[in-house]
């Protein structure tokens, strides 16, 4: 057991040495002050009412970014994964469903290595890759930092969700990092709570320290919430990985709602994170309400009877196929898009009811078949 905490103390390390963390594990009280007159708020929440109400009924339209090109020449070529925490739901759907779509074109995936969290065990996996002579290493939430490039020889490496945004540019030595647009979720997510708590809401807000994806989903919040409902009170604090497992999380939120019983929102920013928030809610007997992140199923079963309230869903199928897609590129040689402009959709209590939330499925939950989609644009013309 103390071995066990130690690795996962070894994973902070690591990303606070990294430059990869949000901003410690401390919290910070930011409530703006009223900039805006009365009708100049009402037309904020206006807007983020007519933005949510656009991402509610979205019907979402899949494009291919790029040409088609024969993935066949892809057959038979060796590919190592390795994901940083398959604990975390999406992260091991990820792995699931990128694995189905490399082969689905004959690619040999001859290991799915899980890390669980901590960083001890990835050199061991990196290192057997190369002894498997793989084609390409890609891996699942693993900050580039954490990969010894210098110790894989010509063995090319991609990472996910590291740039997390359009226009981030990859990190020096990875091949390419197919992401969702983290923005979108985060903007959707500031709008309900300005919408939900009439612009006068009180929320607490996780991140999660070292996940290249945090700080901007963090700044779009702030940013968000200052623009449309500037008279409501933010409190953002840190979540690091390991404490969404150990109960850590859990007592966080309880002692959060506890010490200030005017809490109305907690929006930790990733689904994962609120079966322990959620928990802490339950322990203390709060009524403050949740949104986030990722719609995985093990979240999204739960709206309208639970404490999440809303979920963002950017087809976890989408990303999925196109990290397949990338792969696929890259192993035949062909450049990989920018960006495969993943878009989203708001599940609540109003459409939760119209889907099957206990399972993903691409068809019923956004009216489109990404396998059969990229699968039209693996053989070329």
């Amino acid at each position: 057991m103390r071995a066990q905490k130690k690795m996962r103390y070894g994973f902070v390390a690591a990303a606070l040495a990294a430059g990869l963390v949000l901003s410690g594990c401390s919290s910070s009280s930011e409530e703006a002050a009223p900039t805006e007159s009365a009708t100049g708020s009402a037309d904020g929440l206006a807007t983020a009412q007519a933005a949510y109400d656009a991402a509610l009924a979205a019907s979402l339209t899949f494009a291919y970014p790029g040409d088609a090109f024969d993935a066949s020449a892809a057959s038979g070529k060796k590919v190592a994964m390795i994901s940083i925490n398959d604990q975390i739901p999406v992260l091991k759907q990820w792995t699931d469903t990128i694995k189905a779509g490399l082969e689905s074109q004959g690619v040999i995936v001859t290991q799915t290595s899980d890390a669980g969290g901590v960083i001890d065990p990835l050199p061991k996996f990196f290192a057997q890759a190369v002894t498997d002579k793989v084609d390409l290493i890609v891996t699942n939430a693993v900050p580039a930092a954490l990969i010894p490039l210098a110790d894989l020889g010509d063995i090319p490496v991609m990472t996910t969700n590291q740039t997390a945004a359009p226009g981030v540019a990859v990190a020096d030595g990875i091949a390419a990092d197919p992401s969702f647009d983290y923005t979108i979720p985060a903007s959707l997510m500031a709008d309900w709570f300005c919408v939900t708590g009439a612009g006068a809401g009180n929320a607490v807000v996780w991140g999660s320290e070292g996940q290249a994806s945090s700080p901007i989903m963090i700044d779009t919040i702030k940013a968000r919430v200052a623009e449309v409902c500037p008279d409501a009170k933010v409190d953002y604090q840190d979540a690091p990985l390991a404490t969404w497992f150990d109960g850590t999380l859990d007592g966080v939120a309880k002692n959060a709602v506890t010490a200030d019983p005017s809490i109305t929102h907690l929006m930790p920013i990733y689904d994962g994170m609120t079966i322990a928030t959620g928990a802490g809610l339950d322990a203390a007997g709060s009524a403050a309400i949740q949104s986030s992140f990722n719609m995985t199923p093990a979240v999204a079963a739960g709206i309208g009877s639970g404490s999440v309230k809303m979920d963002v869903g950017c087809p976890n199928d989408w990303f999925s196929y196109a990290t397949a897609d990338a792969a696929l590129r890259l192993l035949t040689g062909n450049a990989v898009p920018d960006n495969y402009g993943i878009t989203c959709k708001v599940f609540d209590e109003s459409n939760i009811g119209s889907i099957d939330a206990t399972v993903e499925n691409s068809v019923n939950w956004y009216g489109i078949d990404f396998a059969a989609e990229f699968a039209k644009y693996w053989t070329a013309s």
